[in-house]
């Protein structure tokens, strides 16, 4: 088993300083990497690609900006998908830009070696919006929570499948090689971008094995990981009951989620410094 941590997409948002106006249209308008697909006197549109798939999308669009109220300049990429050419683009772009904003972060973990199929997700206190897609046999191949333009939703799925259905012919080729590989996402946006390294206190997350409880037990906890319209029938003190039994029962020798917090601690500083410098602040 292996784990590990990264900030998946990244969406930047800025003004454009008066005076670097000039010098960012020239760098979009002329540099070899960078495909136009729309340019105007306050607006342009460009991406950079690799093997058919956009790294860096590069959009600005003043009156757009000026008619919401919002920053023009718009910046979306995958920092883990960067070429060293995509950095140097927004090493260049970045001391262009002022009043820079973080509008999405999200913080992955691929679990390799790992079978999530029979997972829990669930979110502690409030319910959410939950959408989960099963395999003909059952087991879990795609779970959210919340809904997808919700400031907050995380999702848990089949990152092998995805690779070997929508990668570029290298990402294929890694994911041959294992026979398992899950990611657990946190996509933040806007405000709960700042909740980033404590959401992951907001979850239970543990292999599905509740065996040695009282078939009853089960019952209940199959209706509140497998179907939300019976779950919410019930009266609340039951579900009360369920879900803390659900949190506290030790379902597995590994703690996983405490892994992941571990990890997450770990790697803290090196993510802090991203966003950091993404976010225009680093030295």
């Amino acid at each position: 088993m292996d784990i590990k941590v990264s900030l998946d997409n990244i969406t930047m948002t800025a003004y454009v300083k008066t005076n670097r106006l000039h010098l960012l249209k020239k760098l979009v308008e002329n540099h070899v990497a960078i495909i136009v697909t729309n340019a105007m006197t306050d607006l342009f549109n460009a991406s950079t690609k690799a093997e058919g798939h956009v790294i860096l999308k590069i959009d600005y669009d003043k009156r757009k900006g000026q008619a919401f109220h919002a920053r023009p300049f718009r910046l979306e990429f995958n920092p883990n998908k960067l070429r060293p050419i995509d950095k140097k683009i927004i090493e260049t772009i970045i001391p262009c830009l002022e009043d820079i904003s973080i509008s999405r972060a999200d913080l992955a973990f691929d679990l390799f070696e790992v079978d999530c199929s029979e997972f829990v997700l669930e979110k502690k206190g409030r319910p959410t919006a939950t959408k989960e897609f099963r395999s003909n046999l059952g087991k879990l191949e795609t779970k959210y929570l919340g809904a997808s333009r919700s400031e907050k939703q995380i999702r848990l799925y089949n990152k092998k499948i995805e690779q070997l259905e929508n990668g570029t012919p290298a990402e294929k080729e890694f994911a041959k090689h294992f026979s398992h590989w899950w990611r657990l996402e946190f996509q933040l946006r806007n405000r709960s971008v700042e909740e980033i390294f404590d959401i992951i206190n907001t979850i239970i997350f543990k292999p599905f094995d509740f065996t040695d409880l009282p078939v009853e037990t089960q019952i209940y906890l199959v209706a509140y990981t497998r179907d939300k319209n019976v779950w919410k029938k019930l009266h609340r003190n039951t579900r009360t009951k369920y879900k803390k039994i659900l949190e506290s029962y030790k379902t597995s020798e590994i703690d996983y989620l405490e892994l992941l917090k571990e990890l997450l601690k770990h790697e803290r500083p090196r993510l802090e410094k991203e966003l950091a410098y993404f976010g225009g602040r680093a030295p």
